[in-house]
């Protein structure tokens, strides 16, 4: 009897393992075509339908040209794809000319709807406890929506520039600047949908992460560079700033580090940093105003886009964190973007 229970165990044992192992295997496959890789959002040509996203996959090996078209035929993206964000398996594609946000499967680019109400040239999104949170730039409002059904729920009235916007310890951090000027920076209460305080830093605020719970955020200038880190507790922000580096530019952190830009340089420093680096990583070849039109850090590869001043498709170049050109692919136009899209 005790040999036969033994069996038993054995027996179960083994399904048990294998349950497990098939698990695992599950959690690995791929969920889409578009997954294990980095989406390249194309915003395309101002007045013109032609905004696109492009695929590689990690090892850039993969690559893959206006998917959402190839997907989604006869659809088009539409006109200025100005950026995007991530719930779930969604994808939200804020298209700033068309006034819409087109929300797809973001493994496999499956059309999901679209959004388009109360949106006034749309800027850039995030999405917080199932609310999607739109900046429009000419209602000077965020606006809300279900992140599930994509249902309009309200408008939160800034009544000054709102441009990029993160979330950060439940709450919402949206910058009032543009083009190389504004100093602020407003905090939003998702639960009350108010502005609970406006956070003045230094001028020429254009970009701004969320990192391990703070909100780092960077202004440039002809004269100065400053960099503020805001303690979503207080809403109180420490700054450091430099005068013998300025204008810089395109912020994003990748691990523990903070990569941005200045002229044709590529520059990083350590999340724990108290001064700017003097010493660039590399620098790329000068492409006038199309030099860095888009730029991202995503797990140690630095990429770079070339608008190639809209004449022309896009260029895409992938380096090392030396330095060294990994690939270069030709995407669509005016590549503004790179996203992470791994499960």
């Amino acid at each position: 009897m005790k040999l036969k229970n033994l069996y038993l165990g054995i027996i179960a044992s083994a399904f048990l393992f294998a349950s497990c192992s098939n698990d695992d295997d599950n959690n690995d496959a791929p969920l889409g075509a578009y997954d294990n890789g980095v989406l390249i959002l194309n915003e395309g040509n101002f007045g013109t339908p032609n905004a696109s996203v492009s695929f590689v996959s990690n090892d850039l090996n993969t690559f893959q040209n206006d998917i959402f078209k190839l997907v989604n035929t006869p659809m088009v993206l539409g006109d200025v794809a100005q950026s995007m964000s991530f719930s779930n398996e969604k994808a939200f594609i804020v298209v700033n000319n068309s006034n819409e946000v087109e929300v797809v499967n973001r493994y496999t680019f499956k059309s999901l709807g679209t959004i388009t109400e109360k949106l006034q040239n749309p800027r850039y999104s995030v999405v917080l406890n199932d609310k999607l949170y739109v900046t429009n730039s000419i209602s000077k409002a965020v606006t809300v929506y279900d992140a599930k059904t994509f249902a309009y729920i309200a408008s939160i009235p800034l009544n000054k520039t709102a441009e990029r916007i993160v979330a950060a310890n439940g709450k919402l951090y949206v910058t009032n600047a543009a083009y190389g000027s504004g100093t602020d920076v407003t905090v939003i209460n998702p639960a009350s949908n108010t502005v609970s305080k406006t956070i003045t830093l230094a001028n020429g605020i254009n970009s701004i992460e969320e990192k391990n719970g703070s909100v780092y955020v960077l202004s440039g200038t002809s004269t100065k560079n400053t960099l503020s880190k805001i303690n979503t507790s207080t809403d109180t922000a420490t700054s450091f700033e430099a005068i013998a580096t300025k204008s810089a530019l395109n912020m994003d952190i990748d691990g523990d580090k903070i990569y941005y830009t200045q002229a044709t340089e590529v520059y990083a420093i350590n999340l724990t940093a108290t001064a700017f680096s003097d010493k660039a990583l590399f620098s790329v070849k000068d492409s006038s105003w199309s030099t860095f039109y888009g730029f991202g850090v995503i797990d140690g590869k630095i990429y770079s886009g070339d608008a190639n001043a809209f004449t022309s498709d896009g260029t895409v170049t992938v380096y090392s964190s030396t330095g060294t050109a990994l690939k270069t692919l030709t995407a669509g136009k005016g590549p503004n973007g790179f996203y992470s899209n791994n499960n």
